[in-house]
């Protein structure tokens, strides 16, 4: 048994299922309850924290519509290696009009800027101009021809370059969504949604994948 299980109805104490039940609520799930909702349960406040975020910041408009906020939530989703998580947001996203080919191809610009990201944090960390002036010579077709749109393309650029602590590509991609005409307020909301679910698929995670 992991030491996160996945806790049926009859495994929570009161506070658990109060906390659980609110969540379903709030989170519009109907039927059964999800594994990784059921691991988050084994902690009822951080579980009230995750639902009020995602409730505030993931399924609510503002300066980004909620539904791309959720597309952007399964690609961090994904990122943070969490495919049950992943899976969740992306069915919320497919069910607000995006297909399996946009999902996908927001998958490809996170893995291509994590390329760069791990090319560009290389010279950051080797603190030395030795190797300033080479070319990395990596492909980024999505960066350039985006079916989302460039400013999308950004958007999953700013939030994956964030995970990966690369701050030059974070700086570029600033000044690149400003000339798509990204706003401050969009920038925010797409790092506090990477934020709200790379937290939720930290403690998740660390149940070892649950035992089924």
């Amino acid at each position: 048994m992991s030491w996160l299980p996945v806790l049926n109805d009859e495994a929570m104490n009161d506070d658990q299922k109060k906390v659980f039940d609110r969540a379903l609520t709030k989170l519009n799930i109907e039927g059964d309850a999800p594994d990784w909702l059921r691991v988050l349960a084994n902690a009822p406040l951080f579980l009230k924290d995750v639902f009020m975020n995602l409730d505030k910041g993931v399924f609510s408009d503002g300066g980004l519509q909620s539904k791309t906020k959720v597309l952007l939530a399964a690609v961090a989703a994904a990122h943070w290696g969490n495919q049950d998580v992943a899976q969740f947001f992306a069915d919320r996203a497919r069910a607000q009009g995006f297909n399996d080919e946009q999902i996908h191809e927001a998958l490809g610009i996170a893995a291509t800027s994590t390329s760069f990201n791990l090319y560009y944090k290389f010279r950051s960390l080797a603190a030395t101009d030795a190797f300033e002036g080479f070319n990395p010579g990596l492909r980024a077709t999505l960066f350039m021809r985006p079916t989302l749109g460039k400013a999308f393309a950004e958007l999953v650029n700013l939030m994956i370059s964030t995970a990966n602590g690369c701050s030059s590509c974070v700086s570029g991609h600033i000044q690149e969504a400003v000339n798509q005409d990204v706003t401050k307020e969009q920038i925010d909301e797409v790092i506090r949604t990477g934020a709200i679910v790379a937290s939720l698929c930290q403690f998740v995670n660390s149940s070892e994948r649950y035992t089924r």
